[in-house]
């Protein structure tokens, strides 16, 4: 999945299409890691998580990170009015909601 939305991206900024991508970032596949702090052990536990990469600026397009709804606002106004590839990635609550499915309990 990374791989075909890189190469998405690469196709939105090399035609500097107006497209505006929102991913809702719960921390991981189905509601990410949703472990106590204290729970988490080994030698990469006080890295931190990956999920704050806004990998829109990398490619040449533009990139938002954003965890309120006047955040998402702000970011979805100034995207329309740029006129070439965003990515904002909007950071939600892990502990919000339930995969569609109920995947977590098939796994």
């Amino acid at each position: 999945m990374v791989y075909a939305i890189r190469k998405l991206w690469q196709t939105l900024v090399r035609y500097q299409l107006a497209v505006v991508v929102i991913v809702f970032n719960n921390g991981g596949v189905y509601g990410g890691d949703r472990r106590n702090p204290e729970e988490i052990t080994g030698p990469y536990k006080d890295d931190p998580a990956p999920t704050s990469f806004v990998p829109g600026e990398a490619f040449g397009g533009k990139g938002y990170l954003v965890g309120t709804p006047d955040e998402l606002k702000s970011a979805l106004a100034e995207s329309f009015s740029l006129r070439k590839p965003v990515v904002i990635n909007v950071t939600i609550d892990p502990y919000a909601g339930a995969a569609s499915g109920r995947m977590q309990h098939k796994n």
